[in-house]
């Protein structure tokens, strides 16, 4: 059964046969849905608001995490503008042994790159497809958002200061160019 669009990455998550053994921390929870449903034997939360496990900005609980501590998965869906989704890939990829999951890469619309929505996140999709030879795997469901897969090991990343000038325009017209990936796709590579 398919969720709501509440739910971003749970129904996809939940469905890998041996995800409940693994380890998921969530930047970012909004409502907590999303979070709730998550079905692993660890997980952990990270806030500005008093609904996560830890309170506080994602710099902040980057800060104090311990080296060593790592997590399966990291899913990124705090602050969408884009020198703060590339802080939380850059602090992530450190403590990420299979996945970071990114939300709001693929803005629908102009509309949808203002403040409160999907931002100009997708300027670090951009660059990270075109200049990183990471495993990078788009959805391509309207619904999600632009939901999108990285597989670790990942490396941090220092786009170039031009790739902040990017238009929603000239990101619109890329995004036709490059490979987007069905929900059944993204379940079979992560299993």
């Amino acid at each position: 059964m398919r969720m709501t669009a509440e739910y971003t990455t749970c129904d996809i998550l939940n469905l890998v046969p041996d995800f409940k053994n693994w380890s998921y921390l969530e930047l970012g929870v909004g409502n907590n849905l999303n979070f709730e449903a998550i079905k692993c034997a660890s997980k952990m939360s990270v806030d500005m608001e008093k609904n996560a496990t830890w309170t506080g900005t994602t710099d902040d609980y980057f800060k104090q995490l311990p080296t060593q501590t790592k997590f399966d998965v990291i899913f990124i869906d705090a602050c969408h503008h884009y020198e703060f989704v590339l802080r939380d890939f850059n602090n992530s990829t450190g403590h990420c042994n299979k996945w970071i999951i990114m939300h709001d890469m693929i803005p629908p619309t102009q509309a949808h790159t203002t403040k409160g929505r999907c931002s100009d996140g997708y300027k670090l999709l951009h660059h990270m497809i075109g200049k990183t030879n990471m495993q990078i795997y788009p959805m391509q469901d309207p619904a999600r958002f632009g939901l999108t897969f990285i597989k670790m090991p990942g490396t941090r990343t220092a786009p170039s200061p031009a790739n902040k000038d990017m238009t929603y325009l000239e990101f619109s017209s890329w995004v036709k160019t490059i490979r987007l990936y069905e929900e059944n796709e993204i379940i079979e590579i992560l299993n």
